[in-house]
């Protein structure tokens, strides 16, 4: 027993392990493009039970409030948990409704008004590059662009439409089907995430005890108390992040609604949405709103944006400290890094979810992996301090 614990304290245990690391990092890297395909391929046959857990895990906050006050006093736990569930979705589904309502008759007011002056628009824009003296036709020349068509586009453009679905009318179809098996997953999504929701308890209590007989009993606290930290971390990014951009929306919807500018309703939802998206959304909202009031008035975009530089400055500095506090205290570096990871290996899920991994990465490294080095260097350092004080008493 003294050779194998001697013969596993050799020095070659370290540079074997480290080989072996290097060579499994080699073939994910080598291999990185088949593993994503696959990985995005197992997100595609579980995506339909994935937002279902998501759904569930966003009401859940919400469910359990209403079973503590409006069915608080119901003896039959079971019946208060089915009641508080349905209740719940009717509230997310009247929110819903209500909110479609106020927005999308002005949506589409605001992208009909905007279609129907493309001409007017095309001419503002046309002016303001001869006001910086160059004429259209230096300007155009050698790209080959015909002005008159561009020019009397939105005139045609019933036409056009019409032109283009009966030359791709296969394409129309199958981009219709593949809309049509969107909304049937969302479906599906939000059927199942009830399911789940009324079961919550009892598959909670299931995963409990699976790992009460895989995890071992001196390691169950720290895993309690891990995950604990980890669903703290991403409710709060959720609530607050939501909060945030409705702040972000209404703010820029008053601005510009005194400034008396156009599309105040539809930029206003482009800058609310994008700003769920950390770093580079902010801007890519900015982007679409300055162009839309630059067909406009030159002038509107600029004084929009200046106030989303103003804006964005408050938010990131007064805003979300104030909300977040210090619970997603994380390096900006490394929340970039993660962003921008994130965004290229899965896309949109990514840049959302970047900040409260990087959250609980940094949570991980600074709580949980340097203590446990810290732990084990004052361990070795003990035992070879025993070993010492043994040799000297050998020796004597």
């Amino acid at each position: 027993m003294q050779k194998i614990t001697k013969m596993l304290n050799g020095r070659w245990i370290p540079y074997t392990v480290a080989t072996c690391s290097a060579v499994v990092l080699y073939v994910f890297l080598t291999n990185f493009h088949n593993i994503h395909s696959a990985f995005n391929a197992l997100i595609g046959y579980t995506f339909p039970v994935v937002m279902a857990i998501i759904i569930a895990y966003i009401l859940d906050p919400l469910v359990r409030f209403f079973e503590r006050f409006p069915f608080g006093k119901l003896k039959n736990r079971h019946l208060a948990r089915n009641l508080s569930v349905g209740l719940a979705f009717l509230f997310l589904l009247v929110f819903v409704i209500i909110l479609m309502s106020a927005l999308i008759p002005q949506l589409i007011s605001s992208v009909l008004s905007f279609i129907d002056n493309m001409d007017g628009y095309i001419t503002q824009l046309l002016n303001l590059i001869n006001s910086f003296g160059l004429t259209v036709e230096q300007n155009v020349e050698g790209i080959n662009l015909d002005l008159s068509a561009v020019t009397t586009y939105s005139a045609n453009i019933l036409g056009t439409i019409s032109k283009y679905l009966r030359e791709n009318l296969s394409v129309v179809l199958s981009s219709s089907t593949t809309i049509g098996s969107r909304i049937f997953t969302w479906i599906i999504a939000f059927i199942l995430s009830i399911y789940f929701l009324i079961d919550l308890k009892s598959i909670i209590r299931g995963v409990r005890r699976l790992l009460k007989l895989i995890v071992p009993e001196d390691k169950q606290m720290g895993l309690r108390l891990f995950l604990s930290k980890c669903n703290a971390i991403i409710g709060k990014y959720v609530v607050f992040a939501l909060i945030d951009a409705l702040i972000v929306g209404f703010s820029n919807f008053i601005f510009m609604t005194i400034m008396k500018m156009p599309y105040a309703v539809l930029i206003s939802v482009v800058v609310g949405v994008t700003n769920l998206a950390p770093t580079f959304g902010p801007l890519v909202g900015a982007v679409i709103g300055a162009f839309i009031l630059l067909l406009a008035d030159p002038w509107n975009a600029l004084a929009f944006i200046i106030f989303t530089i103003i804006l964005q400055t408050i938010d990131g500095y007064v805003i979300k400290p104030k909300m977040f506090g210090g619970t997603l205290g994380v390096s900006s570096v490394v929340i970039l890094a993660f962003i921008i990871i994130g965004g290229r290996m899965f896309g949109i899920w990514g840049l959302l979810l970047a900040i409260p991994t990087a959250a609980i990465a940094d949570f991980v490294y600074n709580e949980l992996f340097l203590p446990w080095l810290e732990k084990r260097k004052k361990a070795a350092q003990e035992q070879k301090k025993k070993q010492l004080q043994e040799q000297a008493a050998a020796k004597q």
